[in-house]
């Protein structure tokens, strides 16, 4: 939080995400304070907050819209790694044949396997999304989100992969997110979003998706009955700990 003369004049937060990734967010500065590097300061705090804290890696997300934020992340040494686009809908789609499944304790290899060579899992610099945070999917996190009942698979071999959030987030709880979505082909990314769009006809109230940017996830998903709501760019920079 920044001052001037006992005012506030901006505020932000950061938080720590597993595998050592410092999450900054809610950088907002008064307009009358702005172009005075303020936001610089904040970052400077946050990240210094971070290395203090032992984060190897600082990201945010910004809007594909927010043109001035991701000028300030850029000159302050962050890259753009990925972009993701959000889809939201309060209409419940039509009941559809799919051959996903949820993936068991034993398919864990298997689905590594599939995340090393996947080049969406290279596009998606590795991350799933978790109450609007970026983690790392690693194998891992993988390995929890198995056990959690929350990766569904789709082909045998597999041939798709997603991230399901069942439970919510925020003050949120009927809503169902799939948080990471890496389709092998048009088919298995057919049986991903039909699987999630059966579970969410079972009693969630809107239905999210995000997902890597690009027109064969974008186009597939909006014959879903989907909105794309927003354009999401994911900065991250290096921290050196103190």
């Amino acid at each position: 939080m920044g001052e001037s003369g006992g005012r506030r004049i901006a505020l932000a937060h950061v938080s720590m995400c597993p595998s050592g990734v410092a999450w900054l967010e809610g950088v907002r500065v008064h307009p009358n304070f702005r172009r005075a590097k303020v936001a610089t300061a904040l970052l400077d705090k946050m990240l210094g907050w971070a290395a203090k804290n032992g984060a190897r890696e600082a990201s945010a997300i910004v809007s594909q819209e927010n043109v001035p934020s991701q000028r300030m992340m850029e000159r302050n040494g962050f890259s753009m790694i990925s972009a993701w686009a959000y889809y939201g809908t309060v209409e419940k789609p039509k009941k559809r044949a799919t051959e996903a499944r949820f993936a068991a304790k034993q398919d864990l290899a298997e689905a590594w396997e599939y995340l090393k060579k996947s080049s969406t899992y290279r596009l998606s610099a590795g991350r799933y999304v978790s109450s609007w945070q970026w983690y790392r999917l690693d194998r891992k996190a993988l390995q929890h989100l198995v056990a959690a009942g929350r990766i569904v698979m789709t082909g045998r071999p597999v041939d798709g992969l997603a991230v399901l959030n069942k439970a919510g987030y925020w003050d949120k709880p009927d809503v169902l997110q799939i948080v990471y979505l890496d389709p092998g082909s048009a088919s298995s990314l057919r049986d991903l979003l039909a699987f999630a769009a059966n579970l969410y006809a079972q009693g969630y109230s809107r239905l999210h998706v995000l997902c890597h940017n690009s027109e064969k996830m974008t186009s597939a998903v909006e014959k879903f009955e989907m909105e794309e709501s927003e354009i999401f760019l994911l900065y991250s920079k290096k921290v050196f700990t103190q």
